[in-house]
């Protein structure tokens, strides 16, 4: 599944609609070699009774699914977003401290952040945390943690910080935690077995046009594989040719530079 997120998706579902179709059309045909066209019309009142509360089912289970990993992939994107304003923040209420603390933040806060995108974020698609970053984080903390209090004029743009601090841990906490919360494998089996069957369902109606009908199960199974892609791409917010970007982070470093 890895080297399907690679590509691009135009390429992607392109070549997965053509391996479907081409696979559901030698169903097909086979089906009709097999079974007469009696044999098959005396299946279309029960069959389609049959068919119908299937695919109520499986229609359900699509829209939760679909629904829990577009909601994952939202709050996944929402949280980079929120960790970088939570960076951005500590760096504004830092404006606050005396020198020399003021200046000392500023190269912190960039480490950090250039850890996070050149080597955090490669690290997200196997779900594991960077220990760059990690360090780099830690050092933020332990800078704040180890100030002398008694320097400190303004107590709650300090107080601010830790808490914007702490926030930022957060986030980077579930960001992190996010990275490797996939679908189970469970559902992925239930899901591919009701895509073929409700494609496998088709065969046993009778069309008097085979092409006719072979249009009807093509399009049946072309909605069934974009339907899974979809899945797939929103299963893995930090992975693949589409997935959630470090941007917020290359916000964070521009107001860095202009703060130097």
């Amino acid at each position: 599944m890895d080297l399907i997120l690679d590509w691009h998706p135009a390429f992607a579902l392109t070549l997965l609609s053509s391996i479907t179709v081409l696979t559901s059309y030698m169903g097909l045909k086979i089906v009709r070699k097999y079974y007469t066209e009696d044999v098959l019309k005396q299946n279309h009142e029960v069959g389609g009774f049959i068919f119908n509360a299937f695919g109520i089912i499986y229609a359900v289970l699509v829209a939760f699914v679909v629904f829990a990993t577009w909601e994952e992939y939202d709050n996944s994107k929402k949280n980079v977003e929120i960790e970088s304003i939570e960076l951005a923040d500590i760096f504004n209420n830092s404006k606050a401290l005396p020198e020399p603390y003021r200046q000392q933040v500023i190269p912190l806060l960039r480490k950090y952040t250039e850890d996070v995108i050149n080597d955090e974020w490669k690290l997200l698609e196997q779900g594991e945390p960077s220990e760059k970053a990690k360090e780099s984080f830690t050092n933020i903390w332990t800078f704040f943690a180890t100030m002398d209090r008694a320097l400190i004029k303004n107590e709650i743009a300090y107080q601010e910080t830790l808490k914007h601090l702490n926030d930022a841990g957060e986030r980077r906490r579930m960001r992190i935690f996010d990275s490797s919360n996939n679908i189970p494998g469970i559902i992925w089996v239930v899901l591919l077995f009701g895509s073929v069957v409700t494609v496998i369902y088709t065969y046993f109606f009778y069309a008097k046009n085979i092409i006719h009908q072979f249009v009807m199960t093509s399009a049946l199974t072309v909605l069934n594989t974009l339907i899974l892609y979809m899945i797939l791409i929103l299963d893995n917010p930090f992975s693949g040719y589409i997935k959630i970007d470090a941007k917020p982070f290359e916000y964070v470093i521009q107001l860095l530079n202009r703060g130097m």
